[in-house]
């Protein structure tokens, strides 16, 4: 079955902003990695031009296991799961 981010994440607020976590522990953390890469060299096309304008800083890292996003920003949790639906990447 192909995957992408909308299967195997869950997206949370946080006080400067929002993490998506990935829940499935069958994705490969290397695969999220480089959809992280692609949205800060703006070459991915998930987040509006709106969105990616109130982005003020995007990580990725490996918690308890599994790939951890973060996104610090004036950003929703909505604009973020609407971004997480388009993301077309398979994991």
């Amino acid at each position: 079955m192909k995957k992408t981010m909308k299967d195997v994440s869950q997206v949370k607020a946080t006080e400067e902003g929002v993490v998506i976590e990935v829940i499935d522990e069958t994705v490969d953390a290397n695969k999220v990695k480089e959809v992280v890469e692609n949205c800060q060299t703006g070459k991915c096309d998930c987040m509006s031009e709106e969105t990616k304008a109130k982005v003020q800083f995007m990580d990725f890292r490996v918690e308890n296991g599994k790939p951890v996003i973060e996104i610090k920003g004036e950003v929703s949790e909505e604009e973020i799961k609407e971004a997480v639906k388009r993301s077309k990447k398979e994991l």
